[in-house]
């Protein structure tokens, strides 16, 4: 499965405000972008998709930033994929072809399968997990 560049990005804003949940206030956009290594225009145009999905919200001023409008517990992977693009993890058609035949039938059963199978997984996987994972695990990189 190839995942799309604004669904990583959107996915690595969450978890950085996961990480900070209920500590010193909503997270400024430099914050973010920094410690995600996100570009700040691509950012602002996430986190409003994700504000109008109710998964974050602003305050503005000196203090202000973004924040979760629930802990993270509460948001799933398949909730951030589908505030930025639903098409990944929604089952595909049926083929409608008058004339499909019988592996064309099956072939869109397995998919539609594989489909329900990623999105029931993703759901399962909350940012509280994802959160604790990252403060559990040592990533080390050998070259």
């Amino acid at each position: 499965m190839k995942i799309p560049a604004k669904v990583e990005y959107a996915y690595k804003a969450i978890l950085e405000l996961s990480l900070r949940y209920g500590k010193n206030g909503p997270v400024q956009l430099s914050t973010i972008s920094e410690a995600q290594g996100i570009p700040k225009k691509f950012l602002i145009q996430l986190l409003l998709r994700l504000k109008n999905a109710n998964i974050v919200n602003s305050a503005r001023g000196i203090a202000g930033g973004y924040y979760l409008t629930r802990p993270p517990s509460q948001i799933s992977l398949a909730d951030v994929i589908r505030a930025i693009d639903e098409t990944i993890i929604e089952p595909p058609r049926e083929a409608r072809r008058a004339k499909a035949s019988d592996a064309d039938k099956l072939l869109g059963r397995i998919w539609a399968d594989a489909a329900k199978e990623t999105a029931r997984r993703l759901e399962e996987r909350t940012f509280d997990q994802l959160a604790a994972q990252i403060g559990a695990e040592q990533f080390t990189y050998q070259i």
